[in-house]
């Protein structure tokens, strides 16, 4: 299956949200994972419309046929549903980041994923962005 994971940053009247898309080429969909916002069939949020959009468009125009503007269509829209849901904007980030490897896993419990365990969280991913990334000779 071609699919591609992204994180959008989004600029809120009093904070700053994370949410992560899972971006499926074949099916022409877009999966919104949003932490923070109330669960909703209803997508409002401007810069995912404009990315669905784009996306068809860049698919079509790189086919080399000529362009078909009937298969110019934006891409379909959803809300992931049944997902950790988080009370404070700044925990976003981290809710997303494990959220998406759960997906990625094929874990389907994610109750672990929550405000309460949002720091233990956080020294995790630390530690593991620590290990893999930092050269051995670190700190000689």
């Amino acid at each position: 299956m071609l699919m591609l994971c992204m994180g959008l940053l989004l600029k809120k009247k009093k904070s700053n949200v994370w949410i992560g898309m899972e971006i499926h080429l074949k099916k022409k969909r877009i999966t919104v994972y949003d932490c923070f916002q109330k669960e909703s069939n209803s997508i409002d949020i401007p810069q995912v419309k404009k990315l669905a959009v784009l996306i068809s468009n860049l698919l079509v125009e790189s086919s080399g046929d000529e362009v078909d503007k009937v298969k110019m269509v934006p891409f379909e829209i959803e809300q992931a549903q049944c997902l950790p849901k988080t009370k404070h904007p700044f925990n976003c980030g981290i809710f997303l980041v494990k959220i998406l490897e759960c997906q990625s896993l094929k874990i389907g419990d994610m109750t672990k994923i929550n405000d309460d365990n949002a720091l233990e969280l956080r020294r995790t991913l630390s530690c593991e962005i620590f290990n893999q990334f930092v050269d051995e000779s670190f700190g000689k």
